[in-house]
């Protein structure tokens, strides 16, 4: 039983024209170069269309041929069945099928299945990857959005103080960073790696001199890395390219929507409800009252004159509503000082 196929040798890129040959006591011969090898140590590619099967040889000898039925017919007649992928290709009723759950699953990750596909993805990756994914986009923001601060290093000690309480001993390596925007104006945005970013803006609201109502923000984002929140709406909003970036180690559409997500504020309600319940649990943990991140929340207001209606950049532009959230943060006050 014999074949027509190429050989590579490895050690140049010179195509070898030889004939393989199948014997009956289950052996690959090729006698123009002296192979003789039994036929569980050369590993068969499995068939796919039309494509020419690959053969892998121990001594890093690769052969590649087009005659895929005959292959398939000399390994059949030696006990070795044809790959089900192209069983799968030769039966109609099989591919219309493929074809049809393929698109089942794609309709299903774009739409229902969004959220638990970005929950799942966001779950998975390394943390290399969002020291990655955190860097670049923070080198994003800080060509277009960000400055360099202006706070006093006074009061810049005193929040790193307060950041230091909050994020030691943990696993997640956290990172404050310091920045003037009048784009962004007063807010705090986290970023997936553990970096949490503070404007001058937000700090020159705090009527605080301990800035206790700072340190109640930096809890909330804070809440936002731990539930993955930046992440899961960044996966979700290019669900497509950021599975392809997943599987291919490509993080470029995170890098992308990341700013995008931050700058329009786009947490849910339910994502903010979750960062302010961690939010007082943080503070809770800290001895420090809630009532200072609700004054800062209705300073807020009055510098935006904010309503309902508002779409203005800031830290409480999201939902759920400001005046609840004030409501919220004032019903949890157990400190009175």
């Amino acid at each position: 039983m014999f074949i027509n196929a190429l050989l590579y040798d490895g050690k140049s890129s010179k195509e070898h024209q030889v004939i393989i040959e199948f014997t009956q006591n289950r052996h690959i011969k090729i006698d123009s170069h002296g192979i003789n090898v039994a036929l569980e140590e050369v590993e068969i590619e499995s068939r796919l269309g039309n494509i020419p099967r690959v053969f892998e040889f121990p001594n890093g000898v690769r052969c590649k041929s087009e005659e895929n039925d005959k292959i398939d017919q000399i390994l059949q007649s030696l006990g070795i069945e044809s790959s089900k992928t192209h069983k799968i290709e030769s039966s109609w009723r099989l591919t219309v099928g493929a074809v049809f759950l393929t698109a089942l699953f794609v309709w299903f990750s774009l739409t229902t299945g969004a959220n638990y596909t970005a929950n799942i993805i966001a779950s998975m990756l390394p943390d290399d990857t969002l020291k990655d994914i955190g860097k670049s986009t923070l080198e994003k923001l800080d060509e277009e959005y960000l400055f360099p601060t202006k706070l006093s290093e006074e009061n810049r000690s005193i929040i790193q103080a307060h950041f230091d309480r909050l994020t030691e001993n943990e696993d997640i390596h956290y990172q404050l960073h310091f920045r003037s925007s009048q784009k962004i104006g007063p807010n705090a945005f986290a970023l997936p790696s553990g970096d949490i970013v503070l404007t001058d803006e937000l700090v020159k609201l705090s009527k605080d001199k301990e800035f206790r109502d700072i340190l109640g923000v930096l809890a909330h984002e804070k809440g936002h890395i731990v539930k993955k929140h930046t992440l899961r709406i960044a996966i979700k909003t290019g669900i497509s390219g950021a599975i392809l970036g997943y599987l291919t180690g490509d993080i470029s559409i995170l890098v992308t929507a990341i700013p995008t997500v931050i700058i329009n504020s786009s947490y849910s309600r339910d994502f903010e409800r979750e960062a302010d319940e961690y939010a007082v649990s943080e503070l809770k943990r800290l001895n420090i009252s809630t009532k200072y991140i609700a004054q800062l929340f209705e300073e807020l207001a009055k510098e935006n004159k904010l309503d309902e209606n508002s779409t203005v950049i800031s830290l409480i532009s999201s939902h759920p509503m400001t005046k609840d959230r004030i409501k919220y943060f004032k019903s949890k006050d157990e400190k009175k000082y």
